[in-house]
């Protein structure tokens, strides 16, 4: 049970190391770890609460995103529980499967999940949000779903340097963008905060170790501290319905970024300022 002084976040996909991030603030939150595996979800809360020196705590919820039911489910669950939730964070999302389905399919698949399945969220636990102390409506998106980017041959995110081709994965980012702007402009009047976080390419499940290791790109605990800021709010004065990615040192091995730079992707805008370099 949550006291009353915590902030209450719901993080659908789990969200490992965004939550890990939360637990460890110097502010106490409570941390919902939403996940369509209950055993998934299980597993990933008992290895939070080994984590020393926590501040927070946490619980989970089945949620699977695609599911009116489940989405439902987990409304009721969490209201009778809590009573509130100040944040959501929609964090779920996959990649493009199965990659032999034709296209079509592979498409309808990641917007499935992706874009149509933070909409269902959203709209589900907006009572509950406008309810809430301080709320925050937290979207997980990508620059690549930049359709400035994508389009300039000089950007660089018009082709991955690593060989990956995502292309409607690429697309169900630019719905979500779209989306981050919308949301933006029809809750600004309420005091409901809605922004974007990009956590930038990092070492997650979405990516062949071999890959990992031959870019040399971040570990996911990068990206789960990027959502993490956003989250609390320590990237709020960098403005509202925007996309923020994260403030990295040294990003690629290859590439050999030195100086520290902040990632402000303008979803209003569509145009990418103050870029990382990408693979």
């Amino acid at each position: 049970m949550a006291k009353q002084s915590q902030m209450v976040v719901l993080i659908t996909g789990v969200g490992f190391e965004c939550a890990k991030s939360l637990l460890l603030s110097p502010s106490s939150y409570h941390v919902i770890v939403g996940s369509r595996s209950v055993s998934n979800g299980e597993a990933a809360l008992s290895s939070l609460l080994t984590i020393p020196n926590l501040t927070g705590t946490a619980s989970t919820v089945a949620l699977d995103v695609t599911s009116e039911t489940s989405v439902s489910s987990a409304v009721s669950r969490i209201t009778s529980t809590y009573g509130r939730l100040n944040i959501l964070v929609n964090n779920a999302g996959i990649t493009e499967t199965p990659p032999s389905a034709p296209a079509h399919i592979r498409l309808r698949n990641v917007l499935e999940t992706n874009t149509i399945g933070c909409v269902l969220v959203t709209e589900a636990f907006l009572p509950l949000l406008r309810r809430s102390q301080s709320p925050r409506l937290i979207f997980v998106s990508s620059s690549v779903g930049s359709l400035t980017q994508a389009a300039d041959p000089a950007s660089r995110y018009y082709r991955s340097k690593t060989g990956m081709k995502f292309p409607h994965y690429r697309a169900s980012k630019s719905a979500l963008n779209m989306l981050i702007i919308e949301y933006h402009k029809s809750l600004e009047e309420e005091g409901i905060v809605v922004m974007g976080a990009d956590p930038g390419l990092v070492a997650t499940n979405f990516l062949d170790k071999s890959l990992v290791e031959e870019v040399g790109v971040p570990g996911a605990d990068v990206g789960g501290k990027t959502i993490a800021e956003v989250v609390r709010g320590d990237r709020d004065d960098d403005g509202f319905g925007r996309v923020l990615g994260s403030m990295l040192p040294t990003f690629n091995k290859k590439i050999g970024l030195k100086d520290k730079q902040k990632h402000i992707l303008s979803v209003t805008e569509l145009d990418i300022k103050q870029n990382m370099q990408m693979p």
